[in-house]
């Protein structure tokens, strides 16, 4: 209760300072102009009547007449409004000032006549306080204003810095991938002439080279368009990759592709299955029989399921655990959004399991196909 009230306080002291102000200023010019000061409740109670009567008309009067967007409905409705809190103002006055009088002890009103002196002298009263509520109102929807106003300018500037920072990147952008136009081809031309030199003296190493220059050339071609590739172009690429890590283990890794054919035609945004067969490399364990890596793709109810599952690796390489996954997250979103969900998780055997669903619908409205580059560039 207390923190409540301290905040009140807190939040509305400017109003508490004006209004303290206000009053001690009007009770001591009265007081020592007419030689006379009231009792205590007197000032309690009227000035309360007149500061809920000042934000009444401001807060509630003028804010519903000024909603009107007809100018001429306001020129006639603010008139009869503010005649109409004059007479509640002087009606319930009198009520009040009846009530008090019964504690005149308190109060200091022994007696209340309603004549053509207190009407007036209410009259006024309540014209004194819808003039200071109405330069009250005016101000704070001016400063509403003012602060609307601010609020859009600064949107707007930062509107046109993002923009500009936006605008930075893609020059960045551009000027990254004009520099990878020119390093693809020395690459793939120096790994074609280190095949063709090795390939007599040393067939595996040039065996490694030449799925790995495909793998490459697929991961550069796949990165250049928007689109969406074949699923069994995904499935040669982690065949590839599969090839080149048996190739460094000399054959003792366990991996197992399990692919539906109606799915193989379907196409997906790239580099989805190369990802997560990355991850399956770089934290599990393969090179238990019993405990192969698996991989499957196939389509139920509708929707294409990507699902693998592998032993996790004791020695648990941390470095970019997670990057990977947050990218297939990320790209499934921004190309499907809801129609697609991955979800991984650790189980009770030491095995990690990742899936990918997707709306087939989705992926037919999505499907448009990546022009492949030949060898030449063209």
């Amino acid at each position: 209760m207390f923190l409540t009230i301290q905040k009140f306080i807190k939040r509305k002291k400017i109003h508490i300072v004006a209004w303290a102000s206000f009053i001690i200023y009007e009770t001591l010019i009265i007081g020592f102009a007419t030689q006379k000061f009231s009792e205590i409740g007197d000032y309690i109670i009227h000035y309360s009547y007149n500061i809920c009567f000042f934000y009444f008309h401001a807060h509630v009067t003028l804010y519903h007449v000024f909603r009107f967007k007809n100018r001429k409905t306001v020129y006639w409705i603010l008139p009869l409004a503010t005649l109409l809190e004059i007479i509640l103002y002087t009606s319930l006055l009198y009520v009040i000032n009846l009530t008090a009088s019964t504690f005149p002890y308190i109060t200091g009103i022994s007696e209340v006549v309603f004549n053509k002196s207190f009407i007036l002298k209410s009259v006024w009263r309540s014209l004194y306080f819808v003039g200071f509520s109405s330069g009250y109102y005016f101000l704070i929807t001016f400063l509403k204003e003012k602060e609307h106003t601010t609020e859009l300018e600064r949107q707007r500037l930062n509107q046109i810095i993002g923009q500009q920072k936006m605008e930075q990147e893609l020059a960045k952008a551009q000027n990254a991938y004009l520099r990878a136009q020119i390093n693809p081809h020395f690459l793939f031309n120096t790994l074609n002439f280190i095949y063709n030199k090795t390939r007599k003296s040393a067939p595996i190493a040039a065996d490694a080279i030449l799925t790995l220059s495909a793998m490459m050339r697929y991961a550069i071609e796949a990165g250049e368009d928007k689109g969406n590739i074949l699923i069994e172009e995904e499935i040669e690429q982690v065949h590839n990759l599969i090839h080149l890590h048996r190739l460094r283990q000399n054959d003792q890794i366990y991996f197992e592709i399990v692919a539906q054919n109606d799915v193989k035609k379907i196409r997906i945004i790239p580099l989805i299955l190369i990802t997560l067969v990355e991850n399956i490399f770089k934290h599990g364990n393969l090179s238990l029989k019993h405990h192969p890596a698996i991989i499957k793709v196939y389509m139920l109810d509708a929707k294409l399921y990507i699902e693998t599952d592998n032993l996790i690796n004791a020695i648990h390489n941390k470095t970019g655990f997670s990057k990977g996954l947050e990218n297939i997250e990320k790209r499934l979103k921004n190309a499907y959004g809801n129609a697609a969900t991955f979800e991984h998780e650790a189980d009770a055997r030491n095995h990690f399991k990742t899936q990918v669903m997707i709306n087939v619908e989705t992926l037919h409205a999505f499907a448009l196909p990546i022009d492949i580059l030949d060898d030449t560039g063209k």
